[in-house]
């Protein structure tokens, strides 16, 4: 009976070893389930860590660039301040300068006046001078002493006139060499604005530069749009533009003819002109008046270059922009810019 009872505990005993065992082993498992769990959840904080260092260190580098390209733009302002200062004493000195060729123009021509009157003057008095020097020629017998005194007055006289024509003459000179020099000057400021006009003005205003002699692209995509298809009308519209801008270029061509108009001779397109006949018969009207303009506009402002250059332009009156409206449209831009940078600097 004793032994069939230990037999019996031993077994209770082992089911409860085996049963501990078991939990155990369950109990390892969860702990090495958790530990792989701890360890992604760490690898996943520290891979979160370095991504926030990282960001930390972009954001750090993107406010370093924000500082220097915001130092950059105040220098960049600062620099345009001074061109547009230093612009506007430029067009101050080519308004001064205009005014003085102006005057001395008026001058030059009061001048020249003065002077034709005086040469007549000279002449009549050359003429007087020969008419009684040839009488007493004729006469010599019935000259007299007050004659004499006469003639060398009438010499006297003549010498005087000419010094003063010489001096005349000079200072037409000097008048004509002044005004000169006071045009190149003026062109000089207009070729300083053309150079550093599209680094400071925006594109929208209604000054700028215009591009004389540039064949116009819209006619050409325009009548293009209209032969080819939607994958090749662009290019070709590049193709006819640039073969016609060539073409203006060549300074072997020449489209123009000669007549007498308002009293003087002036060179007109030549319509008869068998190559702007095709091109008006082949391309439409619009393609060869934006050809016929540049050709005008070359003749007129780059007749021995034959190529494009840039000119200040009023873009709103479609002429020539003179120096004091450039100065005021940039003084104008400026003022709008502090402008919008008070509005924003106050809604930050």
């Amino acid at each position: 009976m004793e032994d069939g009872k230990i037999v019996s505990e031993l077994r209770k005993a082992r089911g409860l070893a085996v049963s501990l065992a078991r939990e155990v082993d369950v109990k390892n498992q969860r702990i090495w389930e958790m530990e792989r769990h701890n360890e992604h959840i760490s690898s996943r904080l520290n891979s979160m860590i370095a991504e926030k260092d990282h960001m930390n260190h972009a954001f750090s580098d993107e406010m370093r660039k924000m500082q220097v390209i915001g130092l950059q733009n105040a220098k960049l302002k600062t620099e345009l301040e001074c061109q547009i200062s230093n612009m506007h004493l430029l067009v101050q000195e080519s308004e001064k300068l205009k005014e003085e060729v102006a005057c001395q123009r008026k001058e030059l021509e009061q001048r020249a006046n003065e002077l034709q009157k005086r040469e007549s003057q000279l002449d009549n008095e050359r003429t007087s001078f020969y008419i009684e020097k040839e009488k007493i020629a004729q006469n010599p017998f019935d000259s007299d002493y007050s004659m004499s005194v006469h003639i060398n007055g009438l010499r006297d006289r003549l010498t005087e006139k000419e010094e003063e024509l010489h001096d005349m003459d000079n200072l037409n000179q000097t008048l004509i060499l002044r005004e000169h020099m006071s045009n190149n000057e003026l062109q000089a400021a207009r070729k300083e604005l053309i150079n550093v006009l599209p680094q400071v003005l925006d594109s929208n205003t209604i000054i700028g530069l215009k591009r004389m002699g540039e064949v116009a692209q819209k006619p050409f995509q325009d009548v293009c749009m209209q032969k080819f298809s939607v994958h090749d009308w662009e290019l070709r519209s590049v193709e006819l533009s640039s073969l016609w801008q060539d073409k203006v270029n060549n300074p072997n061509w020449h489209p123009f003819k000669q007549v007498f108009k308002d009293g003087k001779m002036q060179e007109i397109i030549d319509e008869d002109d068998d190559d702007l006949r095709e091109l008006k018969s082949q391309w439409g009207e619009e393609a060869c008046n934006a050809v016929v303009n540049a050709l005008l506009e070359l003749n007129e402002y780059n007749p021995s270059g034959r190529y494009v250059i840039s000119e200040l332009w009023n873009f709103k009156e479609g002429r020539k922009a003179n120096l004091k409206e450039v100065i005021e449209c940039l003084i104008q831009q400026l003022k709008g810019s502090r402008s919008h940078k008070r509005r924003r600097d106050g809604q930050r």
